[in-house]
């Protein structure tokens, strides 16, 4: 039995603030589809969710002990890096004969400091389906040899061995569909209360890579060449999560939904002739959008979408390689007002060339757009981008542990600013732009539920009490 756990961590932990069940879990699509891949080989697998479930690293020594548990698959971000290591020390010392591998963005990002740790028997990095499974063949079947497979690093008596990294999968439709059926609860998956209307609501991924340059992007992962399931396969995908899953909406998690247009008007083409209508969300880029698409999308289910905007300053966006205008983001913003699209603006404060005249930009400049969410975090420069080679260049950074690089915590203090002042800076966008009237009346129309209600106060504590309690315990 192959096991694949996303490791316990909380809410605090992953946000850096207490915000509790506000903040949402999404499905680790990741390990779902490696379990997908590992079935079709007549593997058999079992994936426990310890951050959606809650199971504490103890209950989990307890599950596997009761298992017949040969190899646990751990994936990691950065931030819930100490937490994977945690884990994967206490199988070490209490269940010797387990296997454990590591992979995710962490160990693509940092795989030598990763394996260093000697926490792990075996990491792999970029994509994982191809390499993991033929690892699992390796250790239960003796099929092949460890030099062998791709993308693997694994430890002997010399150190730290290095396989060749293989080509990323071309054809993406030969890999099935996310195990889905391994999830036992599909309502403890949910995007942050307020990105969705219905439930249960299901995220899917239509695409790999992300060609766009931006700086403070960990795409090591799928790379920087875009490669697209089929539309054939995702009208598929679709179709099963609304009629064997129930699904009552569809959140695209492709970090550009509306890049390749053709694919797009295929998809929706093909569920329309299927009669298949549902409301969905997604996440995209202002330079991917016109008004006529964008038209396109209000009629056929889309009533929300998420863009990157990050800054005010033309500068500071033109330094990031973001590749967008500010001219788009008014456009992209004022046709979603008219078609009724909720926009929520994703922003960051400290910039590399950030200064406080740049940030009072992006606050003035999120102010003045129609939007009606913001999500507004502090550049945390995250091991494998650019930004974390450039950060030393163009300031002070603290990544300690790594356990506070959760987007939320200043440990990158560009010169000329200060934790402090980036702080209240966050603080003073949340407060101006949630006492908006137009955005107070927006987020009181969101209350249908004690969870919308608890959001809408934090937003109000982001603002109005965050900037306070700061001042109090400094």
């Amino acid at each position: 039995m192959i096991y694949l756990i996303n490791p316990f961590i909380t809410s605090k932990e992953r946000y850096g603030k207490d915000i509790g069940d506000i903040g949402g879990h999404q499905m680790p699509l990741g390990i779902y589809y490696l379990a997908s891949f590992l079935q079709k080989k007549g593997h058999s697998v079992k994936i426990l969710d310890c951050e959606a479930l809650d199971i504490t690293h103890e209950k989990l020594i307890d599950m596997l002990s009761d298992s017949q548990a040969k190899i646990v698959g751990i994936t990691s971000t950065t931030v819930s890096f100490y937490r994977a290591r945690t884990l994967a020390v206490l199988i070490k010392d209490r269940l010797p004969h387990i296997k454990i591998v590591i992979g995710g963005p962490h160990m693509t990002a940092m795989p030598l400091p990763t394996m260093e740790t000697k926490a792990f028997d075996f990491g792999i990095v970029h994509e994982g389906e191809i390499a993991f499974e033929k690892l699992v063949s390796h250790i239960v079947h003796k099929k092949g040899s460890l030099e062998d497979i791709p993308n693997l690093y694994y430890l002997n008596n010399d150190g730290v061995v290095t396989n060749p990294v293989a080509d990323f999968i071309k054809d993406l439709d030969s890999i099935p569909f996310p195990a889905r059926d391994l999830c036992d609860d599909y309502y403890m998956y949910k995007p942050p209360v307020g990105a969705f209307r219905n439930q249960p609501v299901m995220n899917i991924i239509t695409s790999r890579g992300c060609p766009y340059k931006c700086i403070f992007c960990d795409n090591n992962t799928f790379g920087r060449k875009t490669r697209f399931f089929s539309a054939e396969y995702v009208v598929d995908e679709i179709t099963q999560l609304i009629e064997k899953f129930g699904a009552k909406e569809i959140a695209f998690l492709d970090d550009t939904f509306i890049l390749k247009k053709d694919r797009y008007y295929k998809i929706f083409e093909l569920l329309n002739e299927r009669g298949l209508k549902f409301s969905w969300t997604c996440m995209t880029r202002v330079n991917n959008l016109d008004y006529d698409i964008l038209k396109h999308m209000a009629e056929n289910g889309c009533w929300q979408v998420r863009i990157g905007i990050e800054s005010g300053s033309q500068k500071v966006l033109d330094f990031i390689k973001k590749g967008i205008t500010l001219d788009q983001v008014r456009n992209v913003t004022q046709w979603c007002k008219e078609l009724k699209i909720r926009t929520s603006g994703f922003f960051m404060i400290g910039h590399h060339i950030d200064t406080p005249e740049t940030i009072q930009e992006t606050i003035n400049f999120g102010l003045s757009l129609p939007l009606t969410d913001i999500i507004t975090t502090i550049n945390t420069p995250i091991p494998g981008t650019e930004s974390y080679q450039l950060a030393r260049q163009y300031g002070t950074y603290d990544e300690k542990d790594w356990t506070s690089l959760n987007y939320w915590t200043p440990v990158f203090v560009p010169n000329g600013l200060t934790q402090e002042f980036m702080m209240e800076k966050q603080a003073e966008f949340y407060r101006r732009f949630y006492m908006l009237p137009r955005v107070i009346l927006q987020q009181i129309g969101k209350i249908r539920s004690f969870s919308a209600l608890k959001m809408f106060l934090y937003n109000a504590y982001l603002g109005l009490g965050f900037l306070n309690k700061k001042k109090k315990t400094d």
